[in-house]
């Protein structure tokens, strides 16, 4: 890497064959607020009219070429040519909201520290369409959550040239490249050499979600994942609470490949991977709440295209120690057509999700009787899910769903004081004043007892007092 330049920020994207939504990843950087940006595109090959597509750009951009040879080398090869004090990286079909340079910078430039900056981030669908935002993600000391799997979008991350130098670039030696891996060895690569993590807890970037089936190569991801635990456990100097959370974390890797298999249509490789998880952590044996849980989020991903029956054809093909289980199935379609009704609701389509709860209420007749579970649901897709105003959303769904009013008629203030509260912290991340201040006294006006907690005084008395605070060290 060249020598850096101290306010700039180096983008490297590396594409293949991706003419088609290229454009769009090279706009959203072209428009960053923050003007002092390098962006370097390598083209890993292209067969298609990428090149041509590249040209246009050429005043505006670094374009290198380089014969197929994966992503990681193509990394490698912008991160040689980057002349920036900050890196950062970014798919060629992903996109970055128009402040997010902006704040990823002025973050790092107080708190010098910090080695490696983040993000929340949206999901969105192949045309572009937000659907989702992540939930809040760990920082700091991160290594403990981030050996059981990438929660680090490679969009959303900044990283300081110091910290790249140190760690040097992707690893080329792993199978398959461009299969999940490389990102994930690379952060933990950065987090055992004791490089310093911070997250804004905002989404600032947008990842692109397609089928399983069309996205990875499930087999290529297993070998991935697994060359990189099988090196993570066998380096001596691990910190002794990590090695001894192997067989934990080999479990838990074992039951997301297998909700990966089974959404591919690989039975046996689902049931192998199934049983191979359940046999390092027996304690699962017994509690179908836990085992089942990577199964129900693939479900509700968006990656798989009819989530009823990716759940019924999981149980169709359990291994046979599991099968005194069938009878759970019921339980977790239940709670999926509760998901997918409330899903429904954004898009305001109220007859198919009446018609949703009532097929959930058909798999589970008790399921009325669990009002805190339902509130739970609601609270967590009003967050989760992308619409202009949670709270809306929370009233409409009591509103056009009896079944689910009826059943939550107590909880109805709690939840929407919940709601409310969430949101006004969120957007007082994003530094938005005046809707800090309308979630927050709507949350006040259900929970008065709110303003007792030290964090609400606090956001409340800095949206209303007329003083700048720092919006960057969130």
């Amino acid at each position: 890497m060249n020598n850096d330049k101290a306010d700039l920020v180096s983008v490297i994207i590396p594409t293949y064959n991706r003419a088609d939504l290229l454009p769009q990843t090279l706009a959203t950087i072209l428009g960053q607020t923050y003007p002092q940006v390098e962006i370097i595109v390598v083209d890993d090959g292209s067969t298609d009219d990428t090149p041509a597509v590249l040209a246009q750009y050429a005043d505006r951009i670094q374009i290198i070429r380089q014969e197929n040879q994966g992503e990681a080398a193509a990394r490698n090869h912008g991160l040689a040519a980057a002349t920036g004090a900050y890196l950062s990286f970014l798919d060629d079909d992903d996109l970055l909201l128009p402040n997010k340079v902006e704040r990823q910078v002025h973050f790092l430039q107080q708190r010098s520290e910090v080695d490696v900056l983040y993000s929340r981030y949206y999901q969105m669908d192949a045309g572009g369409n937000l659907l989702a935002k992540v939930g809040m993600l760990p920082e700091r000391d991160i290594l403990a959550e981030l050996v059981y799997g990438n929660f680090i979008f490679i969009g959303s991350a900044m990283v300081r040239r110091r910290c790249v130098e140190q760690a040097g670039g992707f690893d080329l030696s792993l199978p398959f490249q461009g299969k999940y891996s490389e990102d994930w060895e690379w952060f933990l690569r950065l987090a055992l050499l004791g490089c310093t993590f911070a997250c804004i807890q905002t989404p600032l970037c947008a990842y692109r979600m397609g089928p399983i089936s069309q996205t990875a190569n499930v087999a290529h991801s297993e070998q991935g994942i697994m060359a990189i635990l099988d090196r993570l456990f066998a380096n001596p100097e691990l910190p002794e609470k990590i090695a001894a959370a192997k067989d934990h974390v080999y479990a838990v890797r074992h039951l997301w490949l297998s909700s990966r298999y089974y959404a591919a249509g690989h039975w046996d490789e689902g049931q192998h991977h199934l049983q191979k998880g359940l046999a390092l952590h027996p304690a699962w044996q017994t509690d179908p709440e836990a085992w089942t849980q990577p199964f129900y989020q693939q479900a509700t991903s968006y990656r798989v295209a009819d989530p009823v029956a990716y759940i019924e054809q999981i149980f169709a093909h359990l291994p046979a120690e599991l099968a005194s289980y069938q009878s759970y199935r019921d339980l977790l379609l239940s709670r999926l057509y509760v998901h997918l009704a409330l899903r429904d609701g954004v898009s305001r389509q109220w007859v198919e999700a009446n018609t949703k709860l009532k097929q959930a209420v058909h798999k589970e007749p008790t399921l009325r009787q669990s009002p805190n579970r339902l509130a739970e649901m609601v609270k967590h897709t009003a967050l989760h899910l992308v619409m202009p105003d949670p709270l809306r959303y929370v009233n409409d769904l009591l509103t056009h769903l009896p079944l689910l009013g009826e059943a939550l008629a107590r909880l109805r203030p709690q939840i929407r004081a919940y709601v409310a509260l969430a949101s006004a912290f969120e957007m007082y991340a994003a530094a938005q004043k005046r809707s800090t201040l309308y979630y927050l006294f709507i949350a006040l006006s259900y929970a008065p007892g709110h303003l007792k907690n030290r964090g609400v005084l606090a956001i409340l008395l800095k949206s209303l007092l007329p003083i700048r605070w720092n919006q960057y060290s969130l």
